[in-house]
């Protein structure tokens, strides 16, 4: 073998591991300049959409929060749990699906916010009707009973019917701030409650007896709503032990046979296992979700 060749073969090899980081330096910038146009485009996108959504929901709520501060939690939130699972497991697939959760993270916090308020507005709708009952009883107008079950009820619903007299005194009609309440309560108890309002104040009648066999509905329906949940608990609980069953066998599996349990979260053949296991247990959970959801 002649030196020419020995040379040309040391500066190859030389030059070979310089050329490919210069490579994939030129990537990497790329990929980067790439990542930030997209976002440069889509951020204000959705941090509009964001910001309206959570705003709008907030106020329905009566929670006073800054959007932006929810905002730049979630942001921190998904970064900080992205990059610890990603430390963790090593897989990118991963990492993406805990960066996705935490992007809807906040829609599920309001929903379960809102859910909650909405039983506690269903509770008290029995008592308001009582309340309005009694005090024309009593001979009261009715936004004098309606300011005197604001001043007993507790909240939720005391802030709903002060932001309605609020709204009367601003100039709103009656009819106006009923269909402001509907708006922001829109449970099938409330729409009822204010068509007995409406209808008794345009056509007159005997309001109290109506209200009072209106909160006598409610109650009986609110019972038997408790009564329905509490036959079909048993299955929710093997609705939650079947879906939670899965989980668990995965996290202990992974614990005894780690190598075995990592083809399903670095191979395509482990994804597609997992999609379909998803998606069964998506079917299952909604059957028995359609069998123990018993409308009264």
């Amino acid at each position: 073998m002649s030196d020419a060749m020995v040379s040309q073969w040391a500066q190859a090899a030389i030059w070979q591991p310089t050329l490919m980081a210069a490579c994939i330096g030129i990537a990497v910038v790329c990929a980067t300049l790439l990542i930030g146009h997209l976002l440069a485009r889509v951020w204000p996108a959705y941090r509009r959409r964001f910001m309206h959504g959570v705003t709008r929901q907030l106020q329905r709520a009566h929670l006073y929060v800054d959007a932006s501060r929810l905002l730049a939690l979630n942001i921190g939130l998904a970064g900080a749990s992205t990059l610890a699972v990603l430390a963790i497991s090593g897989s990118l697939l991963l990492a993406t699906v805990c960066a996705l959760g935490c992007g809807f993270l906040p829609r599920g916090v309001l929903w379960w916010l809102r859910h909650r308020r909405s039983a506690a507005l269903r509770q008290q709708l029995p008592d308001i009707a009582m309340l309005l009952a009694g005090g024309l009883r009593a001979g009261m107008s009715l936004n004098q009973s309606l300011g005197q079950a604001a001043a007993e009820v507790p909240a939720p619903f005391r802030q709903e019917l002060e932001l309605m007299l609020r709204e009367q005194r601003l100039g709103a009609s009656f009819d106006a701030a009923l269909a402001g309440l509907e708006r922001r309560v829109p449970l099938e108890e409330t729409l009822l409650l204010c068509a007995a309002l409406r209808i008794s104040r345009h056509t007159g009648g005997h309001l109290a007896q109506t209200l009072e066999a209106l909160a006598d509905a409610l109650r009986r329906k609110i019972a038997l709503e408790g009564k329905i949940r509490s036959l079909t608990a048993q299955g929710r609980l093997q609705g939650w032990a079947m879906g939670l069953l899965p989980v668990v066998c995965a996290l202990a599996l992974a614990m005894i046979e780690p190598e075995a349990m990592a083809m399903l979260i670095s191979t395509p053949l482990g994804w597609a296992t997992c999609a379909v296991l998803v998606l069964m247990q998506a079917l299952g959970l909604h059957g028995l979700r359609r069998i123990v959801s018993i409308d009264p």
